[in-house]
């Protein structure tokens, strides 16, 4: 067996953990099974920098609560959302008889393709 180090990272902290295994595959399911079974055993860590906020929210007994939320934020919390919306979108495309796009100088099979490329790499 080898030992591998599984990196663990979060937009605010990142932990280390040493593991066992035939195969970097087999190390990464490993980490994975850690990762979704027990994340706070292992040693956070928080970068040397705070970073980009992503959330303020004002709550009073007064007044109804505001919020604002970064677009980096915003974009991550509808990332299933839209995810699901461009694979139907790509669905209806390549339905459709192909036609020329005016103004981004392609064609609807073309945008299509972008599409896919994209839903392929939001997956992995």
């Amino acid at each position: 067996m080898t030992t591998y180090t599984a990196t663990f990272r979060t937009d605010t902290a990142w932990a280390t953990e040493e593991i066992e295994a035939d195969t970097p595959e087999l190390a990464l399911e490993k980490a994975c099974a850690i990762g979704n079974t027990d994340p706070a055993a292992l040693d956070w860590r928080l970068y040397d920098d705070i970073g980009l906020i992503d959330e303020i929210e004002i709550t009073g007994a007064d007044a109804e609560d505001v919020c604002w939320q970064s677009e980096y934020f915003r974009l991550r919390v509808a990332a299933a959302d839209v995810l699901a919306a461009l694979e139907l979108a790509v669905a209806a495309l390549n339905q459709a008889p192909r036609f020329r796009v005016p103004g981004f100088d392609m064609d609807s099979y073309q945008i299509a393709s972008r599409c896919d490329a994209a839903i392929k790499e939001a997956k992995g």
